[in-house]
């Protein structure tokens, strides 16, 4: 077998002698068509060894091929099958109404020839094979090496495509010298993923494989899942993809590790971290040993390479320490796919490595670093433009290709590619961004986000004229379902802040979009970057894959109709579909969609519990939820007026398990509160002694309970500290409400249960939360939480989460803002490092909540701005 697609179950297998015949019979179909030396042939077809065989049989006649790109639309592909002269087109069955398209908008048909079916009009491959062509023979047409046979028009990332003109021996230059550095053979299996009208698959996938003698595998999608099983199925030994498969595979194997229990974890990292020793120290690489149980979801690989786009190193490294062989490979289409390679055993791991033997290289004008934009002379370059002499002239310079893409030569010559040239960023204060570079970091640090693109936009925060960037992100939705994030802005917001702090202030994104639908990209998964900055630029870049904004669904049966009278009577929107996002497309915040989901609870008389609400994003998903839990048929009657309110959900009488929490977490335990006083009372001590600590206004403790406590939020230190300042009368009513994930581990979680921590986490459990507050509050105890629900990333005020200020505001309860200072400057967030800075902590006097109906929005203003004035006192005091 040479050739074979798979595809939804089925094989289609070629051999060596099957392939020669049909290029026999097919290029004498040509030539008695009238097709010889230096016609142009197009091919439009998915891939196939069908495709390959096409490719031959019109070289053999001496025509100039074009593969065209079946992603672009039918009046652009009309439009590049005009400019490249074509006299024939070759095409199959699943692109018959494209080609019709084409046909169409063309000043006159052309003939042509279908795969896979017979058609009028067309010639019927089958047909033709059937008949034969006699003793297999080919070429039909001698050529020289300085015929044109590649007419390949780039996809590119701006502009209009450009057709790129190959010669044979360009072609065979590069076949040659491939074969030559990385050790391929006959007796290899390669599967083909990339479509084979780009020149990396072409060269990777067809010519290289087909000149050695090797077997090829082409698979219908790029799903990781059917790949991994065509691997062990089909034991392929070689797989060449571009950088984005990689990361997917990267980031799957590293989750899959953090889902392990503690023994494995633990396991995982002393050995990746011994692999990595014995790599880079000891010379050998025992990855494959030590990590087998990954190694058996490849089967037989031994090889995987990259190319089409810039690899991030680290990602190179660690595949390395996982034991994998990895070749990186850098070209592009003009310089015949392939102009540098590093291959195993080589060195040069994360640089696209040295160039092949007809390859000069060279970096124009460096700058300080060294990167410059890589040039290139040599054989293997294209003949120009087709067409474009302007293009080729401003491209090629005395012999010289300018590939526009950034890059750097190390001491031992690799070469590493940094970005493309016409990508950088240059901000106002004059440092160029590598966009593709900050992608990559924050890609990698943050599992919620599946892809990103970096653009740069006027930053109308600033008093100067000045550029920030700004990122578009697609979010892993399946990852942030399995972790249970509902509130997929706000877990990403806070990443990437986190995230931002280990990178210098001009590095740092400063705003994002959350795009649904995946970024435009090239057929080599590039993104196209000028098409996301238009959609930044035209506030459109948020709206892809959003269901219409202007248009409603109607209802398909009364669950949802009642449904979507529910949501109009929010008010957060009027037109609604069920594929809309509630947090995304209706704007509910967390408090916001656990009021609608109680309304939809009461309206239906069912029960979803806080751990099944974690399920539901979508509007279909509560239709769905709704459905499978109705006990019988709807009551025909209104839709309440209003929804099921904070008063009613607090007011409600706690579950039994509610109630086992209480018990656990708020009962007195009058010994352990003395041991906690004693301990605050360290705490104190060792704070005055290191912090210089302070504390001012404690006369504005109530005497009276129940109170809440609501400071700002700087540092993991706030809690330890504040609580060192509070009297033993306090210490034994107080109880927090505490982020979950802080007391997520065994010891954490025995910590906050002697502190007497409710866990809140935002999409799980805040409703609960609150609850568990009300009660424990009903019961004389002091609560202290922080409205901002997280650290300060900048150490200035944040946005007051609605929490605190509900049950003030429904409970009555006086609140006593807190003003704390130092600690953001003692150890921020993002920092692991704890500095001797004075600390202050203000309290001030009780603010209650107006009996004249006040809001929670409003009494949430007060409160902050009582805090704000303390911060304010304490900088000017």
């Amino acid at each position: 077998m040479a050739l074979q697609l798979l595809s939804e179950g089925e094989r289609d297998s070629y051999s060596f002698r099957r392939i020669a015949e049909e290029i026999t019979a097919l290029s004498h179909y040509l030539r008695d068509q009238g097709v010889g030396q230096g016609d142009t042939v197009g091919i439009v077809m998915e891939n196939h060894p069908r495709w390959g065989i096409a490719f031959l049989a019109a070289q053999s006649v001496g025509a100039r091929i074009v593969p065209f790109d079946i992603v672009h639309t039918s009046e652009t592909l009309a439009e590049l099958v005009q400019h490249a002269e074509c006299a024939f087109l070759i095409s199959s069955a699943e692109q018959r109404c494209k080609l019709q398209e084409i046909q169409e908008r063309l000043p006159q048909p052309l003939p042509g020839l279908l795969a896979g079916g017979a058609h009028g009009g067309y010639g019927d491959w089958d047909e033709i094979v059937r008949q034969g062509g006699g003793k297999v023979e080919f070429p039909l047409v001698p050529y020289r090496p300085e015929d044109t046979l590649l007419l390949v028009y780039t996809s590119g990332t701006t502009g209009r495509p450009k057709g790129v003109m190959l010669s044979y021996h360009s072609l065979y230059l590069t076949v040659e010298a491939v074969e030559t550095a990385i050790e391929v053979s006959s007796a290899d299996h390669i599967l083909s993923v990339l479509p084979l009208y780009h020149m990396l698959a072409l060269m990777a996938n067809f010519l290289i494989p087909l000149y050695l003698g090797a077997r090829v595998t082409y698979l219908d999608v790029l799903e990781p899942q059917r790949i991994l099983k065509c691997f062990r199925d089909e034991e392929i030994s070689v797989f060449v993809c571009v950088p984005q498969f990689y990361y997917l595979v990267h980031r799957r194997i590293f989750q899959e590790v953090e889902k392990a229990g503690f023994a494995k974890r633990f396991l995982f990292r002393r050995l990746f971290a011994l692999s990595r020793f014995c790599n880079r120290t000891l010379k050998f690489n025992p990855g494959r040993k030590f990590f087998s149980a990954i190694h058996r979801n490849f089967g037989a690989l031994r090889l995987f390479a990259v190319g089409g786009a810039r690899f991030d190193t680290d990602v190179a490294f660690d595949f390395e320490t996982l034991g994998f062989n990895l070749a990186q490979a850098y070209g592009m289409t003009e310089t015949s796919a392939v102009s540098t390679v590093a291959y195993p055993g080589m060195g040069g791991l994360g640089s696209v490595g040295k160039p092949l033997p007809h390859c000069q290289l060279k970096i124009d004008r460096p700058n300080e670093q060294g990167i410059g934009e890589v040039v290139m002379a040599g054989e293997h370059l294209m003949q120009g433009y087709w067409k474009n002499p302007e293009a080729t002239a401003e491209t090629l310079e005395d012999g010289w290709l300018h590939t526009g893409d950034l890059g750097y030569l190390d001491g031992d010559g690799f070469l590493h590619i940094t970005g493309r040239k016409k990508d950088v960023i240059v901000l106002s204060s004059g440092k160029n961004i590598y966009p593709e570079e900050i992608e990559q970091a924050y890609e990698k640090k943050c599992p919620f986000i599946k892809e990103m693109c970096v653009v740069g936009i006027e930053d109308t925060s600033a008093s100067e004229e000045q550029e920030k960037l700004h990122a578009v992100i697609v979010p892993d939705f399946d990852y942030l379902k399995s972790q249970q994030v509902v509130n997929a802005q706000d877990m990403i917001r806070y990443m990437l802040e986190t995230i931002s702090q280990q990178f210098p202030p001009y590095k740092r994104v400063r705003s994002f979009t959350i795009r649904r639908d995946p970024l435009p990209r090239t057929t080599t998964r590039k993104i196209k970057r000028f098409e996301v900055q238009q959609e930044v630029e035209a506030g459109t870049a948020g709206e892809a894959g959003a269901p219409p904004a202007a248009e409603s669904a109607q209802p398909r049966d009364a669950v949802e109709e009642r449904l979507f009278q529910l949501i109009r009577q929010t008010g957060k929107t009027a037109a609604v579909h069920p594929g809309m996002s509630l947090e995304l497309d209706c704007g509910f915040d967390s408090l916001e969609r656990v009021e609608f989901l109680s309304t939809v609870q009461e309206t239906f008389q069912v029960h979803v519990s806080d751990e099944a609400a974690t399920e539901i994003l979508t509007v279909q998903d509560v239709a769905d939820a709704v459905r499978g839990r109705l006990s019988g048929e709807i009551v025909d009657e209104e839709t309440p007026e209003a929804a099921v309110s904070w008063a009613e959900i607090l007011r409600r009488p706690l579950g039994e398990q509610e109630e086992a929490q209480i018990h656990r977490l708020l009962r007195r335990r009058p010994i352990t509160e003395i041991v906690y006083f004693i301990s605050t009372r360290l705490v104190w001590l060792a704070a005055k002694i290191f912090f210089r600590i302070r504390f001012e206004g404690r006369q504005h403790l109530p005497r009276d309970y129940p109170f809440m406590i609501c400071p700002n939020h700087l540092s993991f230190l706030d809690g330890f500290l504040l609580s060192a300042g509070l009297p033993l009368r306090v210490i034994r009513r107080l109880f927090f409400l505490g982020y979950s994930d802080y007391f997520g581990t065994p010891t954490m979680s025995y910590l906050g249960s002697l502190i007497k921590v409710v866990p809140v986490d935002a999409d799980r459990h805040l409703r609960q939360a609150l609850r568990l507050g009300a009660h424990g509050m009903s019961e004389d105890l002091i609560l202290c939480v922080f409205p901002e629900g997280e650290r300060s990333i900048d150490g200035t005020l944040k946005t007051f989460r609605k929490g605190p200020a509900i049950l003030a505001v429904e409970l009555g309860v006086p609140v006593v803002p807190v003003a704390i200072g130092g600690t953001y400057e003692a150890w921020r967030r993002g920092s692991d490092k704890i500095r001797l800075h004075p600390v202050t902590i203000r309290f001030g006097p009780p603010i209650s909540a107006r009996g004249d109906g006040e809001s929670y929005d409003e009494f949430n203003g007060r409160l902050k701005q009582a805090v704000a004035e303390l911060i304010a006192d304490g900088e000017t005091g």
